[in-house]
């Protein structure tokens, strides 16, 4: 068997992203660790299976790839194809959000036998490019290909037999040749379709594509084929990802293709792989219902890729000098189980993981997250955008019945509704920092202007905007670069930072880096008006952060009087993190609600 290495594990497409969008990063941190992209299309495939979201994540991530690949010029010979996820056309609002039947009842009764299997192509000579598609194709510089469909009758499911019933009626597919069945497995062939590169009809991709036109009349399709025009280009080696286009106007008009695209009203509703023969061996192992013959699979399996760990991922950044509240003991508990983790991130994750399983307050995992904070570096300055991940909500008092973690309780259910993604860190002048200040704050010492970021894209994170919008909150619009670098929409929950000393009397006077909300300038709804955050560096790009709050709300604040007036409390531990970070958080996919 030859060997082809790195094929399976390359999407040549990305090579196309002139930004490292958060898409391609997140499309990166899926192919970690996998044998092949046919895995990653699997873990697709799996997520979407009864899924109505119609804009789904692994949705958005398929788009990002159509739109980098590159237009095949010519498509011959044999591709078995499968199917990662189907949609319903182009809905809006809550029925985008909610109404994905196409891809419900795909996912739930097809998706494991999926009647069709694949294309065959062959070139057509000028003669029938002619009796087919008339000058729209017999005229041009153009290579033109006849196409058909296979499918394949799998006995042993119901739903398989059922719809190739189904098809074989409204098609007219017929039995495919001795010689096919025996080389490829397939059952049935129908489906016919002129094959040529043209630009696409969708107004979706407004790109170059490698068309796949049914609607030709001579070719004689039926309902609903007659009105598909499939579009494909090319994302590895020997890959290519389709989508999959119907026409929604004019359905009692004969088809014109030299008319403009824009009156048939196309609509997008999912997306189909096809793959050459080099692919035939992952796609038996990942995809059995395909059948591929073992006849057929001609390249050596791809092994799992060994992931080097950089230094950065497991190295502590701890100050020198003890400022705070450090038990030597505890921290030395602490690199234990870095050393048993293998990476900060995982640690944490493990942290996050035992208190969500116990819920309860005094959990030893505080008192490490606590010693770990009090010997972490205070950064003089925060500049740029940082993701967030929650580890833990620490409740307390009425909150914390016989010790009962009622917070992390409540976050179960709750973290559905939160569109929460990070915090952003700016500049700020001495002018605009007194207005956000009431005059208290001079810029005496490094002070910058900060913000949290967040989505809107889920029904629950929707129904929080309707809610921050009626309550007036402030918020201002991303830019289209920090929406397609880093997916957030929105900036809102303002605040100031600067180095300070911590308000919490347990941190004895710790020096830490200070988000103050508090200011009324700044318009933050109750609870966060009565919050300061603070943070410290711990690893090279990599801050943990305590959630505080007052409790006294009745006191009117004045950062002049002493923080313990207040009674400040901890509610709470997170992490601010680099991109770098990022990439390590997704592949372990730790806190990725709303990433």
């Amino acid at each position: 068997m030859e060997t082809v290495p790195n094929k399976f594990t390359t999407l040549t497409c990305l090579q196309n992203a002139k930004v490292q969008d958060d898409l391609v990063k997140q499309i990166k941190a899926d192919l970690e660790g996998k044998r092949s992209i046919l895995e990653v299309m699997k873990q697709y495939t799996e997520a979407l299976k009864i899924n109505l979201d119609n804009n789904a994540l692994p949705f958005r991530k398929l788009q990002r790839l159509f739109e980098l690949g590159t237009t095949p010029d010519r498509m011959l010979g044999h591709f078995y194809g499968i199917v990662p996820g189907l949609r319903t056309g182009e809905l809006k609002g809550l029925a985008a959000d909610m109404g994905n039947v196409v891809g419900f009842i795909w996912g739930s009764l097809v998706s494991d036998a999926v009647p069709w299997v694949g294309k065959t192509y062959t070139l057509m000579d000028g003669k029938e490019r002619q009796r087919i598609g008339g000058k729209s194709l017999s005229q041009g510089d153009f290579e033109v290909y006849r196409g058909i469909n296979h499918f394949k009758v799998i006995k042993s499911a119901p739903f398989n037999v059922v719809s190739n019933t189904i098809l074989t009626i409204m098609w007219s597919l017929k039995k495919a040749p001795e010689q096919e069945r025996k080389l490829y497995a397939h059952s049935l062939n129908g489906g016919h379709f002129a094959a040529y590169r043209t630009p696409s009809i969708y107004k979706g991709t407004p790109r170059e594509v490698f068309c796949l036109n049914y609607r030709f009349s001579e070719l004689g399709n039926t309902f609903p084929l007659n009105y598909l025009i499939d579009e494909m280009v090319q994302i590895a080696d020997g890959l290519y990802l389709g989508q999959v286009i119907f026409a929604t106007k004019r359905l009692y008009e004969k088809y014109n293709p030299e008319a403009d695209s824009d009156i048939y009203l196309y609509q997008h509703f999912g997306y189909f792989l096809l793959m050459d023969d080099s692919w035939n061996g992952e796609l038996q192992r990942l995809f059995s219902y395909v059948a591929v013959p073992d006849e057929a699979v001609t390249t050596q399996a791809p092994v799992v890729p060994s992931i080097s760990v950089p230094e950065k991922f497991r190295t502590f950044t701890l100050s020198g000098q003890v400022d705070g509240d450090v038990d030597p003991g505890i921290l030395a508990e602490v690199k234990e189980d870095l050393k048993e983790a293998g990476t900060i991130l995982d640690m944490f994750q493990g942290y996050s993981r035992i208190l969500d399983k116990e819920n309860t307050t005094e959990s030893p995992v505080f008192s490490k997250m606590h010693t770990l904070f009090n010997s972490g570096i205070s950064p003089s300055a925060m500049d740029g955008f940082y993701r967030g991940a929650r580890i833990s909500f620490q409740s307390h008092g009425f909150l914390a019945p016989v010790h009962i973690n009622t917070l992390n309780l409540a976050w179960q259910p709750l973290r559905w509704f939160s569109p929460w993604t990070g915090k952003r860190f700016g500049p700020i002048d001495k002018k605009r920092l007194s207005e956000l200040t009431e005059g208290y704050e001079t810029l005496d010492k490094p002070t910058f202007f900060g913000t949290n970021t967040v989505v809107f894209r889920t029904p629950q994170e929707k129904i929080m905007l309707e809610i921050m919008k009626a309550l007036h909150i402030w918020m201002e619009e991303a830019t289209e670069e920090e929406k397609q670098l880093y997916g957030y929409q929105v900036n809102t929950y303002f605040f100031i930072g600067k180095e300070g000393k911590s308000i919490l009397p347990e941190d004895k006077g710790k020096r830490v880096f200070l988000f103050n909300y508090r200011y009324k300038p700044l318009r933050n709804f109750p609870p966060d008006n009565y919050c300061i955050d603070q943070i410290v560096q711990i690893a090279d790009g990599l801050y943990l952060g305590k959630l505080i709050y007052a409790t006294d709300w009745l006191k009117h604040y004045d950062p002049k009087i002493d923080p313990s007036e207040y009674k400040y409390q901890l509610f709470g531990y997170f992490l601010l993190m680099d991109e770098q970070w990022h990439s390590l958080r997704l592949r372990i996919k730790y806190d990725l609600y709303n990433t």
